[in-house]
């Protein structure tokens, strides 16, 4: 009986550590990057950025593990997610991962809207496209816009320069 129960602890301890493991983080943000048609290099920086690959990362904002979403956006992707699923890494990665697809999509495949959306949220950015008028083109760095946003501006220039 004793034996069998550190075996079962040993186990435990095993899965945790695979789970929660920082490089398996690294690893599902390529994966999920790859599935939702993402540049890797930006989503691997944005995650980096968020979380540094951090599972138990939690924001003032009340945004959850590794790519710091928060409940209501987790709603919003998936209406049937439970707020505790949002400190598993799998799940997090993955509606981080559809979150941002959903924002490029929005924002016509341009990275600096749909980050600084993700960073600073979509309401906020709306409303900077409709006081500067802009007209959305997808190979254009909108990152002047936010130069007054100050953690939006560092977050697109940790992950776009």
């Amino acid at each position: 009986m004793n034996k069998l129960f550190i075996i079962s602890q040993m186990i435990i301890i095993l899965l945790v550590i695979v789970l929660f493991n920082p490089l398996t983080n690294l690893l599902l943000t390529y994966y999920y990057g790859k599935q939702f048609s993402l540049n890797t290099k930006y989503f691997y920086k944005q995650i980096e950025a968020e979380s540094s690959f951090r599972c138990f990362a939690y924001s003032s904002a009340k945004a959850i593990g590794v790519g710091q979403i928060t409940y209501l956006t987790a709603k919003y992707m998936d209406s049937s997610i439970e707020q505790w699923q949002l400190w598993l890494p799998r799940v997090n990665i993955q509606l981080s991962a559809q979150y941002t697809q959903y924002l490029l999509q929005k924002y016509k495949n341009n990275y600096s809207l749909a980050l600084a959306a993700y960073n600073w949220g979509e309401t906020n950015v709306d409303n900077k496209i409709k006081y500067h008028q802009i007209h959305i083109s997808s190979n254009i760095n909108y990152g002047f816009l936010f130069k007054n946003v100050s953690e939006t501006d560092t977050f697109l220039k940790t992950i776009l320069d």
